[in-house]
């Protein structure tokens, strides 16, 4: 072997070494230092267990040495170094898992501050803590608002396996507590399809006073999909709520549960006009996938492509072009879209334009003038859509 290529292949053996050493070294110093706050958390004085019980906290998963000692820190006379060892475990998530018996122990705590961090921790672990579920039952009907809200966002996080929660969890949905309401509504979403018993509790949710209770009502009711079809009266009426997050919540869950043709073009088109970016993406990605079923959408997708959100341009040309020869009246306000600053939006003004086909001759000239674009996209959507221009011009003679 050359020397050259000998030298050569021990330096990288020695960088190779170098860099998993750092690595080794990196994670030993990390247990190094879980370890001496393990003792401090043990050992130490009432200030320096609870000083030691904080920095786990910010250490995170990167601490999951610590979680028997927490654990153990669950039972402590001590109310605050409970609290401590509940928070810091909450910030481990999954690691924390060998800490659910404790936890779940920990919800019958005599502090409702500990019972709601407990259940807190719990939520975090997820499906790892379905063990826990029928304790965190239990907890929906606590004193406390933190330790039902807790509870109920705990039994969302953990899944499928805490669907014995959910007539629990609608019935929360009347709660006094705006908190406890939210969580409650937000859990039910997470259990999909199961909870399409609660929908008609949603539905009166989202006339809550609480403007989080009515944007996590309508998120649930999107989660629960298709099954939610009785609350598209009440979302689209939502869709006027003053608040931009309910607005778009409920444009999303419209788009999830799905509307019938000819309401869905009433209701997209009317939200395209809505004060929120976020609500016209909905609506303008709503339309697009409709295809030809969106063709009275055509004049206010029209005016979409002049709107101020490059993805409600984006979408809004995609949808033109998804409908076809219908959207022929579309044609200029497309060429001249072929100028917009963003790539990818001029892009997908040239493939609307090819998908119009002869209809969209006169764009001909723009669009061989975009095949000198800086940008790949944009020359590879001008070329095909200038090419099925042609195609389809030299089939209609």
């Amino acid at each position: 072997m050359a020397p050259r290529l000998v030298l050569r292949l021990l330096g990288v053996c020695l960088l190779a070494a170098f860099g998993f050493g750092n690595a080794a070294l990196a994670q030993g110093g990390v247990d190094a230092q879980t370890q001496a706050l393990v003792r401090r958390l043990q050992e130490g004085d009432r200030r320096d267990r609870l000083a030691a019980a904080e920095e786990i906290k910010g250490l995170g998963a990167k601490a999951v040495a610590a979680v028997p000692a927490l654990a153990a820190a669950l039972k402590d006379p001590d109310v605050d170094l409970r609290k401590a060892a509940a928070e810091a475990l909450d910030r481990m998530g999954p690691e924390a898992k060998a800490a659910v018996p404790a936890l779940t122990d920990a919800l019958r705590d005599g502090d409702g501050s500990v019972r709601s961090d407990a259940a807190f921790a719990l939520g975090q672990v997820g499906a790892g803590a379905e063990s826990a579920v029928p304790a965190l039952n239990g907890l929906l009907k606590d004193e406390n608002p933190w330790a039902r809200a807790g509870a109920a966002r705990a039994l969302g996080r953990i899944g499928g396996a805490a669907k014995t929660s959910i007539p629990a969890l609608t019935e929360l949905l009347k709660d006094q507590n705006e908190g406890v309401r939210r969580d409650a509504a937000e859990a039910l979403g997470r259990f999909g399809v199961e909870a399409r018993a609660a929908v008609p509790a949603l539905i009166l949710l989202l006339k809550d006073g609480s403007v989080s209770a009515r944007k996590a009502a309508a998120e649930a009711l999107g989660g629960i999909g298709p099954e939610a079809v009785s609350a598209v009266p009440a979302l689209t009426e939502s869709l006027k709520d003053q608040e931009f997050v309910v607005r778009m919540n409920a444009a999303q869950a419209l788009k999830r549960i799905g509307l019938e043709p000819g309401q869905a073009v009433t209701v997209w088109t009317g939200a395209l006009r809505d004060a929120s970016e976020h609500v016209r993406r909905y609506a303008a990605d709503a339309l697009a996938e409709m295809g030809p079923g969106a063709k009275a959408a055509v004049p206010a997708l029209t005016e979409a492509l002049k709107d101020k959100d490059r993805f409600v341009r984006l979408s809004a040309a995609k949808g033109l072009g998804n409908i076809g020869g219908e959207a022929r009246a579309s044609v200029a306000a497309l060429v001249e879209l072929l100028k917009d600053e963003e790539p990818l939006v001029r892009a997908n003004a040239a493939t609307a334009l090819g998908k119009l086909g002869s209809d969209a001759r006169v764009a001909l000239p723009a669009l061989n003038e975009l095949q000198k674009d800086q940008a790949t996209v944009v020359r590879l959507a001008a070329a095909e859509a200038v090419n099925k221009i042609a195609s389809d011009g030299t089939k209609a003679q």
